[in-house]
């Protein structure tokens, strides 16, 4: 392709639709699938965490097999085009359906290929808004503009592009399910272990008792009060936790007056943090510090009964069934009602010491792995980054 083809704004040549703010209230358990934010990932639609609604036929936001979406927040510019195993379906909120106007000028694979280039996604997070997550508009969008080649040289330039990207996406998949099943291994050798407690009749103690652990939750100093802020006791939210096995900081510092002034408390080092609330719950951490929490959060201090890494792991064990437990919906919810009730199993500390010590030596490997394996996969993704960007650069044919 030449550098000095003529460019048109999207508008000029694409129809762009925003979603629409289905209630989650009105989720049902079938019906017509829900196409939010988390299912447009890059280049693909995934059909994760399904919520359905019912819908009448004649609602204008049904999508159809080849519409092309887009992520408008959070990691905004990630496209996906609609296949029919993902219908019926319907367009949600902060999601942008993106169709060509006229298809002899326009090639649907030569706009998606375009929609994934560098030089696209370069602009649409430069026009991004928001500090916590990004926003952009579709107004944003149209206003960027797409190189036009005659309507054959689009074609040329999809099929060198689908010859080429066709291998490294079949890596990126492939690499991809091996991280997900390098992750698996510890979750394995966890029930392993566990099944083999019941065998041996280890005691099993409830999280509630006080004579192995101490449980309670942070809170939020008042927000109006500068007296609170900017001190140097760490306090985390539960979003800055991450099956973290060592906490020394934290985004946030507060005073000393916060403590003694509102509901936040000081947990001591060897506690265990679990996320009660949201996208993060059943997320782990172990402070290594002194710290505070914000209420989104459960401290569980140990006893010299149990160990603390044996706490973790076990936890680590039970999170999907204690998140069942939980209320909310999309945003759950947990109470430290709900994780006392959870009993844990209670061998001599020798022991713990011995599986920690197995489960500590099995996360060493496993990260290894996978970090060889990320980075195989951001090299395979570059690689494709580079296909993309030489071909609307003009240098691919």
């Amino acid at each position: 392709m030449k550098n000095n083809y003529p460019t048109k704004k999207l508008e000029d040549v694409c129809n762009f639709q925003n979603g629409f703010a289905f209630k989650s209230s009105h989720y049902s358990d079938s019906g017509y699938f829900v196409m939010r934010i988390t299912n447009v990932q890059d280049g693909y639609i995934e059909l994760n965490n399904p919520k359905y609604i019912k819908v009448d036929e004649s609602n204008n936001f049904i999508l159809n097999k080849g519409d092309i979406l887009m992520s408008l927040t959070g990691n905004v510019g990630r496209v996906g085009v609609v296949q029919e195993s993902h219908l019926p379906a319907v367009l949600n909120q902060r999601v942008a359906r993106i169709n060509i106007l006229y298809q002899e000028v326009l090639d649907k694979k030569y706009l998606f290929y375009f929609l994934q280039s560098p030089t696209f996604f370069s602009k649409v997070v430069s026009g991004g808004k928001g500090m916590a997550q990004q926003n952009v508009s579709t107004k944003d969008i149209k206003n960027l503009e797409i190189p036009l080649p005659p309507l054959e040289e689009q074609k040329k330039i999809v099929k060198v592009l689908e010859e080429k990207l066709g291998k490294i996406d079949e890596m990126i998949k492939l690499r991809k399910e091996n991280i997900e099943d390098t992750e698996k291994l510890l979750s394995a050798r966890l029930h392993e272990i566990f099944e083999e407690g019941k065998k041996n009749d280890w005691d099993e103690v409830g999280l509630g008792k006080s004579s192995i652990l101490k449980m309670t939750s942070g809170g939020t100093p008042k927000r109006s009060n500068n007296d609170y802020y900017g001190g140097n006791i760490p306090w985390l939210k539960s979003g800055e936790l991450n099956d973290n096995r060592s906490i020394l900081d934290s985004e946030e510092k507060i005073t000393n007056k916060a403590i003694e002034e509102s509901s936040a408390k000081i947990f001591p080092a060897g506690t265990v943090l679990f996320a009660m609330y949201g996208a993060t719950a059943g997320k782990l951490g172990i402070l290594n510090t002194e710290a505070a929490t914000n209420q989104a959060v459960a401290g569980l201090t140990p006893t010299d009964k149990l160990n603390i890494s044996f706490l973790f792991y076990f936890l680590m064990k039970k999170r999907q069934d204690i998140l069942k437990e939980a209320w909310g919906g999309a945003q759950p919810n947990l109470s430290q009602t709900i994780l006392k009730k959870f009993k844990i199993p209670l061998p001599d500390l020798e022991i713990q010491e011995k599986i920690v010590k197995e489960l500590d030596d099995l996360s060493g490997k496993i990260d290894q792995i996978k970090t060889l394996q990320k980075s195989q996969l951001e090299n395979f993704k570059d690689l494709k980054q580079a296909y993309l960007r030489e071909a609307f650069k003009g240098k691919l044919i």
